[in-house]
């Protein structure tokens, strides 16, 4: 289990109950992460950069505290990504 990406899961979910736009979106984001760090499916650099590729755009329709949540996600799942082999 990833406690990054664990971690970006938590934030993901806490930001998605403060956001008033993009809540569903943040929620479906959450468990994809919760999904990757529990082993559920393959963890490689393409995903973990399309993933990020959504939070960038949701993060950029948010003007709340749900947008740093959603940029410290972003943080850790690039900590995540500093270890994890291949690209």
């Amino acid at each position: 289990m990833s406690d990054e990406l664990a971690d970006a899961s938590d934030v993901l979910r806490e930001a998605s109950e403060l956001a008033d736009q993009h809540r569903e979106r943040l929620y479906e984001r959450s468990n994809a992460l919760a999904e990757l760090a529990a082993g559920d499916a393959q963890v490689d650099h393409g995903r973990l950069a399309r993933e990020t590729n959504k939070l960038h755009e949701i993060e950029g329709d948010l003007a709340d505290e749900s947008a740093e949540l959603v940029g410290q996600a972003r943080e850790l799942i690039a900590t995540y990504r500093e270890d994890l082999e291949g690209v």
